[in-house]
């Protein structure tokens, strides 16, 4: 596989290059591309730059030659596709994202953007996130999801030619299980509709204007539930595929009945 490999938190996050190791090291990848954002694009969603031009730099991170483009996460993958690289992809990878991407929020995520908007070109998309905490175990994120979704992607390839996304999420006690033998818990399953309980925090700032910061509180009716924030809280590695067709078929079809 010829593999692009993106994310929103930028070029030199630690999760992007556990990523791409895990990448370099895999026989079925026979290409790897890396086109990520100059800086941080955490909840950007799938905007994209028109308003001025993209500037992409052509640069060595970390002894990869790398593209580093001033917009976000979905000018990456377009501009990538469209312009910077001499052929198309097989598979855009992006992430690993530092915190989820469960729930609703895969609606606000620039990392499940990016995946998307792969999606766009005909292209298979796998958006990856790992649970926040102080300690971020990215590497072993990396070795136990990369492999295993390069080969999701093979098998959906070979079977239907799918080309949607795939969102998966990994919760901390998957890095850093008490009992180091135990393997993570798989679960495939849809994304939680419900609002999350993400109320904001005030305050004033030195020179006592009002500010009001978001919080992010999923929230969790029944852990282990099938849905990606519950079975998040009950310890499972979810994956939720995603698809970009809006319609309200539902409603289509009632409104054509009146």
């Amino acid at each position: 596989m010829f593999v692009l490999l993106t994310n929103d938190d930028g070029i030199h996050a630690e999760g992007l290059w556990a990523a791409a190791e895990e990448l370099r090291q895999d026989r079925r990848v026979t290409r790897l591309e890396i086109i990520a954002p100059q800086v941080q694009q955490s909840g950007v969603s799938h905007s994209i730059t028109y308003l001025s031009p993209l500037v992409p730099t052509r640069a060595t991170v970390r002894g990869q030659s790398v593209w580093v483009v001033n917009g976000t996460p979905a000018d990456c993958v377009k501009l990538g596709v469209m312009q910077l690289l001499d052929q198309r992809p097989d598979l855009v990878i992006s992430g690993i994202n530092e915190g989820l991407n469960t729930g609703i929020n895969a609606i606000y995520s620039g990392t499940v953007a990016a995946a998307r908007e792969a999606t766009f070109f005909r292209l298979p998309g796998v958006a990856l996130s790992l649970e926040y905490a102080k300690e971020m175990v990215f590497s072993t994120a990396a070795s136990i999801s990369v492999p295993r979704v390069l080969g999701m992607i093979e098998s959906m390839t070979l079977a239907s030619g799918g080309t949607g996304v795939l969102n998966v999420n990994i919760p901390q006690s998957a890095v850093s299980p008490e009992d180091s033998a135990e393997k993570p818990i798989w679960k495939y399953v849809p994304m939680k509709l419900t609002r999350h309980d993400d109320p904001y925090v005030t305050g004033a700032d030195p020179k006592q204007r009002h500010y009001y910061w978001s919080t992010d509180e999923p929230f969790v009716e029944l852990p282990g539930a099938d849905t990606d924030v519950d079975s998040i809280a009950a310890g499972a590695i979810t994956v939720t595929p995603m698809s970009f067709d809006l319609n309200d078929y539902r409603m289509l079809q009632q409104l054509n009945q009146q």
